[in-house]
């Protein structure tokens, strides 16, 4: 039984290596590691201070990386996909919360600031990957300060997601939309959420935008994988992933994250994790992965680990419970939702 994990595991982490076979990410730059410090988020005048980010620690099944991954309806895909392949490997235990039809300007409806305030403090993830913006952009400017409104909001989120403790946060962005009008909101989102990041150089932001346009910068359902090959990476409203979009964008995560903490050197044969789902996360029916299939479908395993859902912790120091929210109002076309990662001030483009 020892040898079927130990050859499963391997031949994920060969997959894994695989898909970063086109070099899309520009890794960041600079010297000293500078992070954000802590704020309060719901005073209204919350802001990110640099900080000295903790050498990575070496990981281990026992101590695994924890990894937090939350956001908009874009998490509901890209969770399941970053969770198999992080989980695959042994030594990150990956934890996500996806909430569809939420974003930072809709604190009546789900509230991302007293969520994640609550969030971090049980889970005490080490790293943050957090994907919003869609449903933000939906909502058409009425004010001519909406961009500063919209910046005084990521500095707070932000400062929730850094903590006191400094950790590295990945700020995924909302990526192109088959609708050019949304497209273009999306675009002033992305814009103003890069230049409040562009302040803070060991916050990473992943460019989705690009990642999911085609050469000429503009919408397609169907892109290229590694090989060349199209891939229907679009949910037909234009708006969401398929599986395939949520291991597009997983990969190219995976891959900011194995640059930092070494993952795949450490990947240990046998040990894989369980991906854990918050309890009261909300998807899109159809644009996520089912639990283990994406070790299926690249041959690293016949059994599926699955995803448990659950209101434990993951850290071995504490036991955080999670929040059950109501899901979204039902409507006849799935709601917006965003995907983006940051880091270190400078835009990673996939």
């Amino acid at each position: 039984m020892q040898l079927v994990w130990s050859a499963a595991t391997t031949v994920v982490v060969i997959a894994l290596v695989a898909l970063f076979a086109t070099d899309t990410l520009r890794l960041p730059r600079g010297s000293g590691p500078r992070l954000a410090g802590p704020a309060s988020a719901l005073n209204g005048n919350a802001r990110v201070v640099d900080g000295p980010l903790p050498e990575p620690r070496p990981l281990s099944p026992a101590q695994p990386l924890r990894l937090w991954i939350a956001g908009d309806s874009l998490a509901g895909s890209l969770g399941p996909s970053l969770g198999d392949m992080t989980a695959a490997t042994g030594v990150v235990q990956p934890v996500y919360d996806s909430r569809v039809s939420s974003g930072l300007t809709t604190p009546g409806f789900f509230d991302w600031f007293a969520h994640a305030s609550r969030e971090v403090a049980r889970l005490q993830p080490e790293a943050i990957v957090f994907v919003i913006g869609t449903n933000d952009a939906n909502l058409e400017p009425s004010s001519p300060t909406w961009k500063d409104d919209y910046r005084r909001l990521v500095e707070n989120m932000l400062s929730i997601l850094v903590g006191s403790t400094p950790r590295p946060v990945y700020w995924v962005g909302a990526p192109i939309m088959k609708d050019t009008g949304l497209s273009a909101h999306v675009r002033d989102v992305n814009a103003v959420v890069q230049d409040v990041i562009a302040q803070h150089p060991e916050i990473t932001y992943v460019d989705s935008y690009s990642l999911f346009s085609q050469a000429d910068g503009t919408y397609s359902a169907s892109l290229p994988d590694a090989g060349g090959n199209p891939v229907l990476v679009r949910a037909g409203d234009g708006i969401h992933f398929t599986p395939e979009g949520g291991d597009r964008l997983a990969a190219a995560v995976f891959k900011l994250l194995d640059a930092r903490w070494h993952i795949l050197q450490q990947a240990v044969p046998g040990a894989a994790k369980h991906v854990v789902q918050t309890k009261g996360s909300t998807q899109i029916p159809g644009t996520s992965r089912s639990p283990g299939s994406y070790r299926r479908s690249t041959g690293t395993s016949s059994t599926s680990r699955g995803v448990t859902t659950s209101t434990s912790a993951v850290s071995a120091t504490s036991t955080p419970t999670t929040t059950t929210t109501h899901g979204p109002p039902s409507t006849s076309t799935p709601p917006s939702s965003t995907a983006t990662t940051t880091s270190k001030g400078t835009t990673t483009t996939t």
